[in-house]
């Protein structure tokens, strides 16, 4: 999200020397050297537009270590919590050849009228892509989960633009205000699904493997309190989306889908320890492709249900299908805040525990759940970026996971 910079470039034609058969030419006033650049005075930094490069660093089984590094910029003005304009573009590759390349943005605000517009583009290339089944309610633990029995090779390429407009505002006395928003968006993928020989897909699944076109039309509504973006203490951020996907909007197949998402975030007496949960619905109709299958929509859409975003302490994507549902919460203290300079560094601790439902129909729903949990260590640089480190626990084992945001 970045605001318009206006840069006049002038073109300063430099006079032709004297001709040094005429001799130099008289003046009626002494020559004052041009200060050297040293001695110049520096240019005023704004202080309103940042541009931070940052190392990416996390660990998932199933990824591996991924390795990389962003080039991020940000525009705020003094005062306000939210950044008018962010810019993000990564590139990271993990131990196991997964690669991530993305460059998105958010503008809010540039209109007046408090709008936000969200863009990007991604390139993901993963060769250890899990697939366990669909709808597998089977106890693999004990086995190698993250063995190659239980890959595939994943490849998407595409985008998405995204407007939403604020309806109502609430404003409240020493709070953040409160944003009814419409949502419209536009996503196009393009996958490329390959089954290994000998793999889960192959033996049980071979369907799923080709190409599929993903277009989708994505409408909604959304319901903001937070008082910050990326760590806030107080507030919820509530949504309901639909999608629509046919070959109206270049898909290869047609299917819908309905989300439902609600985040809270409950100060516990004070800012340094705060109570964060998240219900979900998900459910997806028509003949959805396997990714569709495999993740949460809404405006964050994530994998499900399994991974270091939801149902932590599972394998990545362990269990998928039509109809998902999650709640969690977690308990997150942060007692120590440093001063770095202008900045500041806190430190805490998290403890979180999950449920998740996954099924075929509806109906199906609660014949399953599976709990998760654990512990981990937040590291929070001036409510911006923010590092986890924990520990899940399920019923087939535990993972350890190092990831650059909160989960939700």
């Amino acid at each position: 999200m970045s605001s318009p910079v206006l840069i006049a470039l002038a073109l300063l034609a430099p006079a032709e020397p004297p001709d040094p058969l005429l001799g130099a030419p008289e003046s009626q006033e002494p020559i004052t050297p041009e200060p050297s650049r040293a001695k110049r005075p520096r240019r005023t930094r704004d202080r309103n537009h940042r541009f931070l490069p940052l190392p990416h660093l996390s660990e998932q089984p199933a990824v591996g270590l991924m390795l990389g590094g962003s080039l991020n910029y940000s525009y705020r003005r003094p005062g306000e919590e939210f950044n008018r304009g962010y810019l993000s573009a990564w590139s990271r590759v993990s131990t196991r050849g997964v690669q991530d390349h993305i460059l998105s943005g958010r503008v809010r605000d540039m209109l007046g009228r408090r709008e936000i517009f969200n863009f990007g583009l991604m390139v993901i290339v993963d060769p250890v892509f899990a697939y366990y089944g669909v709808n597998n309610h089977e106890n693999i633990a004990g086995t190698d989960i993250t063995g190659s029995y239980n890959w595939a090779r994943m490849e998407n390429y595409g985008g998405w633009f995204s407007f939403e407009h604020p309806l109502w505002q609430l404003h409240r006395p020493g709070k953040a205000v409160g944003t009814l928003r419409h949502y419209s968006g536009v996503v196009f993928f393009y996958d490329r699904v390959k089954a290994y020989e000998g793999s889960r897909m192959a033996v049980s699944d071979p369907q799923l493997a080709g190409d599929a076109r993903r277009g989708i039309l994505r409408g909604g509504l959304s319901w903001d309190t937070r008082d910050n973006d990326w760590s806030p203490h107080e507030g919820s951020l509530i949504d309901l989306m639909v999608d629509a996907a046919g070959p109206y909007t270049a898909s290869s197949t047609s299917w819908g889908r309905v989300h439902a998402s609600a985040r809270h975030y409950w100060p516990l007496g004070t800012s340094k320890l705060l109570l964060a949960h998240r219900v979900t619905f998900d459910a997806l109709w028509g003949a959805p492709p396997l990714m569709a299958l495999g993740e949460f929509g809404g405006l964050f859409p994530i994998d499900a249900y399994g991974g270091a975003f939801v149902g932590r302490g599972f394998a990545r994507r362990r269990f998928i299908g039509e109809i998902k549902a999650t709640a969690g919460a977690e308990l997150r203290f942060r007692p120590v805040e440093l001063k770095v300079g202008r900045h500041k560094l806190g430190l805490g601790f998290d403890g979180f525990l999950e449920i998740g439902m996954v099924s075929r129909k509806i109906a199906d729903l609660f014949k399953y759940a599976y709990p998760s949990g654990g512990p981990g260590v937040l590291l929070i640089w001036d409510r911006f970026i923010v590092f986890r480190v924990e520990a899940g626990f399920s019923r087939e084992g535990g993972a350890v996971y190092l990831q650059s945001e909160h989960a939700f």
